[in-house]
């Protein structure tokens, strides 16, 4: 420790080896040493808006030539003191302090004041601070253009499937069309913009609009005036600000996409390619084009791509899917078929706009007119096949504990059981296979299939507050494709309730309760943004239920006062298909856009009726349909079996020409070449499940009067059959669970004899029937008490994607 002497006054220093020289004390600088003073920096810098009679603090600091901060003793300096002053302690007052308290800052004088910190004599740049009278409002609007760009110059080959008549909507800009806004202030009815300064420029939805200060090239400041560019589509609030005091929000608008056109390959928009074929393990490019309201090509939409099938082709990365935009490559590491759509969903895209049906700029998602059909050969892929047991459940045995095993479809062993918490009633999977939803009387469960068979914990309850178990329960209906959501149905309990599973956390799921009774059916949109839920309302009439994360649950009649049976959603996204809810055999169809029944222009409602209601009902879209007569570019082709035969409707979409909120219209397809409906001359039977090829040329249906899968081949218009293998004691076994592998070669069937029943395509045969061994301590292969009423048996198998 030294003590140096520096004339009265004196310091100690404490030397540390780290440091290349000595502090010094007090304000003292060795002159041309690290700890000389070149520059002085004031904050807040570059200028300031201060209402009379308030106080900002400024802060300075100092450096050295190297950039290195140092300690100095600063003094404060207005160059208009009748406007603004300083205390000592940096603190500037718009008007006077009560010195020496300086406790209280009264108003004075109006202007724009320079204000200054120095240190050893090197001087900052100014402040400009506007001192000016109290803000009582602000008020932000349009500066109007005399000469403005017209929408899409510049812009050529629009899609052929976005060639519509544009709705020309006021008030909205396209991404050539910038604007210039501005911001008035008044104090007491006064406009006193000028002596404000700077505005600040905000945007509560940023990528709506990006804001550019305007900027007077005489004095380097910002105006208060700024330039908004249209970016992303999408409404979003503009807010000024100064000196504390905002505005009220304007509103600017980015024109909404309307239509929404993909194609295979080329950039080109003339090419129009919907439909693509390939071997596994070969990539294939997509576009797609965003068109707005008044016609314009989108540069920027945040679209977000969907694959119907991530199993065998994947939209991008595996786990992540495609980033959101214009382009997206497919990988097709398995063989099988999906449909691929790139849809402007809110809140990504066409964001920030109120979710009202009244208001026709008010957008909903926008799904592309056609989607992509990819099928993808090669040879067969490994699956995993889930097999258990719903007996317990059904017979009300909360005492039966019911484990399932994990088959692979290479090895057809079952492996080690995996426990369940409680007996399942029901089970679904999401498209990719991540997550399995579990119904149960009595709780219902989320499982991770990575754990089925090893072991490991596989399986979370699903809380529900105000039940008597504390848990979900009922059966499961729908799983959202990304499987971060799940639709259950409790029918038994009084009162019925409908849950809505948040499962994006597999270990810790969420839950929440609607007030729906007798739910039959529910199907998540392809996008994952709402799902459609059937069932009862308080007065036990049958309603569509509507249920979205942004939006309160909504509900809609049902013409017919009858129950709905299924729904499924069109390749594109577009519209939802409701089974059932008839009196006739009649599919009807409701916009995914507003949750309506669809219509053209002339409010007339597509009819797609079928010779009788379809037990089962499958969408396929139509661009790889090798059936003569279907048009290729057409949307969708329904394809549903009843118990005498099967039956096929095909269906077109078109863009909507008129002002309309949903931008589609959908009508029956042309004729097809083959009769609505094929008598497979099988008599009278009751399917438990229908399969299509993922070539969609052969349809297999399931059923116990077929003792097994009947083939019907769509093209030579043949049938075939496979019988299920019997044993001596069981001789003529009969299906009654079944589910196919993604890639269209296997049928597993859970039959009558309590064996699971591998069923080949190509060769057409049942190759193998698998057992399964008693639980420790017990004679049952699924429940550990043998004696349970019903017998425990194998009645549920599901194919994990």
């Amino acid at each position: 420790m030294i003590r140096l002497l520096l004339g009265r006054k004196s310091c100690v220093v404490l030397m540390i080896a780290t440091l290349s020289g000595l502090m010094a004390c007090g304000g003292y600088r060795s002159r041309g040493g690290p700890n000389t003073i070149t520059t002085v920096r004031l904050s807040p810098g570059g200028s300031a808006s201060l209402t009379v009679g308030t106080a900002l603090t400024f802060v300075a600091t100092a450096q050295n030539s190297a950039g290195q901060a140092i300690r100095a003793t600063f003094t404060y300096q207005s160059d208009t003191t009748g406007v603004l002053n300083f205390n000592p302690q940096g603190v500037a007052c718009a008007g006077t302090w009560n010195a020496p308290i300086y406790s209280l800052c009264s108003p004075q004088g109006t202007g724009t004041v320079q204000v200054t910190a120095t240190a050893e004599g090197v001087t900052s740049a100014p402040t400009y601070v506007f001192v000016h009278a109290p803000i009582d409002q602000i008020q932000v609007g349009l500066v109007a253009q005399s000469n403005p760009p017209p929408p899409c110059s510049g812009q050529q080959n629009i899609p052929p499937a976005c060639t519509f008549t544009p709705r020309i909507v006021s008030g909205c800009y396209t991404a050539n069309q910038p604007q210039t806004l501005k911001a008035t202030a008044y104090s007491q009815g006064q406009d006193i913009t000028a002596s404000v300064g700077p505005f600040n420029w905000s945007a509560v939805t940023p990528g709506v609009v990006t804001l550019a200060p305007i900027v007077n090239p005489t004095t380097n400041f910002a105006t208060n005036q700024a330039t908004a560019g249209p970016s992303a589509p999408g409404l979003t609030q503009v807010v000024a600000s100064a000196a504390g005091t905002s505005s009220q929000p304007y509103n600017f608008e980015t024109c909404p996409v309307q239509c929404v056109a993909v194609q295979v390959g080329s950039s080109s928009q003339q090419s129009g390619q919907t439909s693509f074929i390939t071997n596994k393990g070969t990539g294939e490019s997509l576009v797609a084009w965003a068109v707005d309201v008044q016609g314009c090509i989108v540069p920027r939409p945040a679209l977000t791509w969907v694959s119907s099938q991530p199993t065998s082709i994947v939209a991008g990365n595996a786990s992540t899917g495609c980033a959101a935009g214009t382009t997206c490559t497919v990988t097709t590491p398995l063989p099988g078929s999906a449909s691929i759509t790139a849809a402007c969903t809110p809140p990504s895209c066409n964001a920030g706009f109120p979710q009202s049906a009244n208001n026709l700029v008010a957008p909903q998602p926008v799904y592309p007119v056609t989607a992509i059909s990819g099928l993808a050969n090669g040879a067969a892929g490994a699956f995993s096949v889930i097999a258990t047991s719903t007996n317990c459940a059904d017979s009300g045995n909360i005492n039966c504990n019911v484990s399932l095993y994990s088959v692979s479809t290479s090895k057809n062993t079952p492996g080690i059981a995996s426990a369940m918490p409680f007996p399942p009633n029901s089970m679904q999977f999401d498209i990719g296979g991540d997550r399995a939803y579990l119904g149960s009387p009595y709780g219902a469960m989320v499982g991770n299939p990575g754990n089925f068979g090893s072991g490991n914990s596989a399986f979370a309850l699903i809380p529900a507050a105000g039940t008597l178990t504390g848990f979900v329960t009922g059966r499961v209906l729908a799983v959202a494709p990304r499987g971060n959501f799940a639709v259950f149905a409790d029918n038994v309990s009084n009162p019925n309730y409908v849950y809505v599973v948040n499962g994006s956390s597999a270990s810790s799921p969420s839950s929440i309760a609607l007030g729906i009774s007798g739910a039959t059916a529910a199907a998540f949109s392809n996008d994952g943004l709402k799902a459609f839920i059937a069932g009862l309302d308080g007065q036990g009439n049958h309603r569509l239920f509507v249920y979205s994360a942004q939006q309160a649950l909504q509900s809609y009649a049902i013409s017919a006062n009858a129950p709905v049976t299924g729904i499924n959603f069109s390749s594109t996204g577009a519209f939802g298909f409701l089974n059932g809810g008839s009196s006739s055999s009649t599919i009807s169809v409701r916009n995914t856009c507003d949750n309506q029944l669809s219509a053209d222009a002339s409010n007339t409602q597509p009819t797609l009726n079928f010779p009788a209601q379809p037990l089962f009902l499958k969408v396929l879209p139509a661009g790889n349909i090798p059936i003569s007569g279907l048009n290729p570019q057409g949307l969708d082709v329904l394809i549903g079996v009843d118990n005498t035969g099967i039956d096929l409707v095909a269906t077109n979409a078109s863009q909507a020409k008129t002002t309309v909120l949903c931008s589609q219209t959908i009508s029956a397809g042309p004729a097809l070449a083959i009769n609505n409906h094929i008598d497979i001359q099988q008599g009278t039977f009751h399917p438990i499940n229908f399969f299509v090829s993922p070539d969609e040329t052969q349809a297999y249906i399931v059923a116990p009067e077929f003792g097994g899968v009947l083939i019907y081949n769509l093209l030579t218009k043949t049938t075939g059959r496979i019988l299920l293998t019997g044993t001596p004691a069981v001789p003529n076994p009969l299906p009654v669970s079944a589910d196919m592998t993604p890639d269209g070669n296997l049928i597993y069937i859970a039959a009558t004899d309590g064996l699971l029943h591998q069923v080949s395509i190509f060769p057409a045969a049942d190759l193998q029937q698998i057992s399964f061994p008693n639980l420790p301590n017990s004679a049952n292969g699924f429940c550990s008490f043998a004696t349970a009423t019903p017998s425990c048996a194998l009645n549920l198998a599901v194919i994990q994607p």
